[in-house]
């Protein structure tokens, strides 16, 4: 495994400065880009050395995300990766279709000019990875994107309920192939359709994107 707590600034956009939520952080994005391997147990000790720190920020960002149900506490040995199966990922995009798009759509008409700038300029991160041949960087890139954009929403309850889902949502989603150059041109639409108040292109847009899986899922969850 790499050592994601070192990595550079733009992987992560608006990197968080507490050691503990830096641990937390990475370890969040290594669980859901399949880093860290679901079903497998990882120690403390094991993880605190691959970060480079104190065992005390590991253990309290693991048990943060066994709030999460990222991973789950085994006594004596560590933290286990939970697998998430396509039914309950059918059910967490049917909450978050309920969620998502109106919340990111109550921003419409409603940002600043220098926050749709800084927004563009997360969205070129995801660009020029793609460019580059980054595929990796390129998706880390535009989940740190959606987080941003949720973080301009006022209320945080719902921020941290859809942030919740995400990561969750984000840890089962099948592998699959995205045109990150064509998501990057999808998501400056995305930005001029709230800088222009269009509240209904926002909710089609991030409706979409929410329910790229949605289908075969609900499908899969209907005949289990």
């Amino acid at each position: 495994m790499s050592h994601p707590i070192l990595a550079p600034a733009h992987a992560t956009l608006a990197a968080p400065t507490n050691l503990r939520d830096q641990v937390s952080h990475s370890l969040r994005m290594s669980i859901t880009s399949g880093e860290l391997e679901p079903g497998r147990v990882y120690s403390v000790p094991g993880l605190a050395a691959t970060f480079g720190t104190s065992a005390t920020p590991v253990r309290e960002a693991m048990l943060g995300l066994a709030r999460e149900r990222l991973v789950e506490v085994v006594p004596n040995k560590g933290f286990r990766v939970l697998e998430v199966s396509l039914s309950e990922l059918a059910e967490i995009d049917e909450v978050r279709m309920l969620l998502e798009p109106p919340a990111i759509a109550s921003l419409a008409g409603r940002l600043s000019s220098l926050q749709h700038e800084g927004l563009r300029s997360h969205v070129d991160v995801i660009l020029n990875n793609a460019h580059e041949g980054d595929v990796d960087g390129a998706a880390e890139a535009a989940f740190a994107f959606r987080d941003t954009l949720l973080s301009l929403c006022p209320n945080t309850q719902l921020v941290d309920t859809i942030r919740t889902l995400r990561a969750r949502a984000r840890a089962g989603y099948p592998k699959t192939s995205i045109n990150w150059v064509r998501f990057a041109a999808s998501q400056y639409g995305l930005i001029e359709a709230l800088a222009g108040g269009d509240k209904e292109k926002v909710v089609r847009m991030i409706a979409y994107e929410v329910s790229r899986f949605g289908p075969g899922l609900r499908q899969v969850a209907s005949q289990a």
